[in-house]
């Protein structure tokens, strides 16, 4: 069953391909790209919205008013540093596996990672970091409502058309 297993694997990593590829090109052409750029103040804003999420459901538990952090701009700082992440993983994550794939064709490749068993490594933890984003972010989104739901597969909002991109 190893054969089935490899050609589903990329069947899925060809699809991740494709799937980084677009979002890039529309990420460019339309110029949202400047909303997901970080900023200086990110990592202190970003730990004050991870301290948020992690109260709500205590707070919630508790019947506790648990204020949300200001945010005025379409992404908080939480956000933007996990959705600015997520390509450039995304893209180590093709990297070590065409050097774990073809580590003859691509020993340069694998040499960068340090290594064939490093590049596995890497591989491995990057797939690990796909689900830490990907289980909270669907159960966030869903948890905020269809609006958001539908802005992820429409590309559209009406809460923030509004807001402009680049602040």
């Amino acid at each position: 069953m190893l054969a089935q297993a490899l050609r589903l694997h990329w069947l899925f990593a060809y699809l991740l391909m494709l799937n980084g590829l677009l979002y890039m090109v529309g990420l460019v052409i339309g110029g949202a790209y400047r909303a997901l750029l970080p900023r200086l103040t990110d990592v202190r804003d970003a730990l004050s919205m991870a301290r948020y999420y992690t109260g709500l459901f205590l707070a919630k538990l508790a019947r506790r008013v648990w204020p949300h952090p200001e945010v005025a701009t379409k992404y908080n700082a939480l956000q933007r540093l996990s959705y600015f992440a997520m390509p450039v993983a995304g893209g180590l994550a093709v990297l070590t596996g065409w050097a774990i794939h073809k580590p003859m064709q691509f020993s340069w490749l694998a040499r960068l990672f340090g290594g064939y068993d490093t590049a596995r490594m890497w591989h491995f933890w990057l797939m690990g970091l796909f689900l830490l984003f990907v289980v909270p972010h669907v159960i966030l989104v869903f948890a905020d409502g269809w609006d958001t739901v539908r802005s992820m597969v429409t590309g559209w909002s009406k809460r923030t058309r509004d807001i402009p991109d680049g602040k």
